[in-house]
């Protein structure tokens, strides 16, 4: 989640200075932590299936790049569990960012390893390309890249912008306690909060759903979105590199370069989306009888689908793709009377 937030401050302040010589970008990007190993990690690790996105000539040939977001849950971005994931698209194609959040109780196949287990373990297991090729197995995506941030270098993000602003409820306000100690200022309705707090609302639990759980994430992200486009153009340097030195990531400066010119379009729009749609999938939490553990279920073939169709609209609509069975459906628990 924060580092999607990070891509897109270091795209804005290319595209609004413009023309910057090699020795700004240097100084930009210079800080920038590149995992060199994850694409041949990935590419070993997803030899062994495929994947609609993979197969389909339509879905690589579209102007569509899209890029898994992990916010880890430890003080090092390269291990613990991914406790929030989200794919962002960066769409040519329609002239739109989009925003995917997927579940991390979601149960999953998790390759290389063969084990069916919540999605925010593949991370622990085997850091980003793990997680990359498990979201590409399970979910029919192709996606080449990646960027990692961990929860206590978020807080950092959003200081550094001045706070953001978030709606709080009643049952958010009495639960937030859970996570952190500062408390101040914080009431129910639209208020601005630091970055410890914006953390603390993000990592609610309990009170509903990973739905809504997920939908706190994408608030958060959004107002960072909107206070980061409200920053002087002076301060654009300085903030983004110091912003790059909390990342990992398998880019480099000329690819995110490159990327940035989807935001020079003045009609770009920003959409988002969750995986599940609990209106299509059936979606239904459970005990898993291997592990004990609770986790989400639902079909995740149906998923998929709408995974894709979200990201690609009418070039999937037009590619008659047929997706591959699903490698997950709610026969892989047992029923017990336990919800979200």
């Amino acid at each position: 989640m924060k580092k999607f937030s990070i891509l897109i401050y270091i795209c804005l302040v290319l595209v609004i200075i413009g023309g910057i010589g090699f020795g700004t970008v240097h100084y930009l990007f210079g800080g920038l932590e590149k995992d060199s190993s994850f694409r041949d990690a990935l590419d070993r690790l997803e030899s062994d299936y495929s994947s609609a996105s993979k197969d389909s000539d339509a879905l690589k040939n579209a102007n569509i790049t899209n890029i898994a977001i992990f916010g880890v849950d430890t003080e090092s971005g390269d291990s613990g569990r991914s406790d929030a994931t989200m794919i962002v698209s960066l769409d040519n194609e329609h002239d739109k960012i989009k925003i995917t959040s997927i579940a991390r109780d979601s149960l999953v196949h998790i390759p290389q390893r063969d084990t069916y287990e919540k999605f925010t373990h593949a991370y622990a297991y085997g850091g980003a390309s793990l997680s990359v090729a498990t979201l590409n197995e399970n979910f029919n995506t192709d996606i080449k890249d990646y960027i990692s941030v961990n929860f206590s270098e978020m807080a950092s993000i959003i200081d550094l912008v001045g706070g953001v602003e978030i709606d709080m409820s009643e049952a958010e306000l009495n639960h937030i306690s859970r996570y952190t100690s500062d408390t101040s200022g914080l009431s129910v309705g639209k208020i601005t909060v630091n970055g410890e707090q914006a953390v603390a609302y993000s990592r609610i639990r309990y009170i509903d759903s990973d739905y809504q759980r997920n939908g706190r994430q994408r608030e958060v992200l959004n107002s960072l979105f909107e206070k980061a486009r409200k920053m002087k153009k002076t301060e654009y340097p300085a903030f983004i590199k110091q912003c790059l030195s909390l990342c990992t990531t398998s880019l480099d400066y000329k690819e995110l370069v490159s990327m940035s010119s989807i935001l020079a379009k003045s009609d770009l729009e920003l959409e988002q989306f969750s995986v599940p749609l609990e209106t299509t999938c059936d979606v239904w939490g459970g005990i898993q009888a291997s592990s004990g553990a609770w986790v989400y279920i639902y079909n995740t073939r149906r998923a998929s689908a709408d995974l894709l169709e979200f990201i690609y609209e009418d070039i999937y609509d037009n590619a008659n793709i047929t997706l591959p069975e699903a490698t997950v459906t709610k026969d892989f628990v047992q029923p017990e009377d336990r919800q979200s």
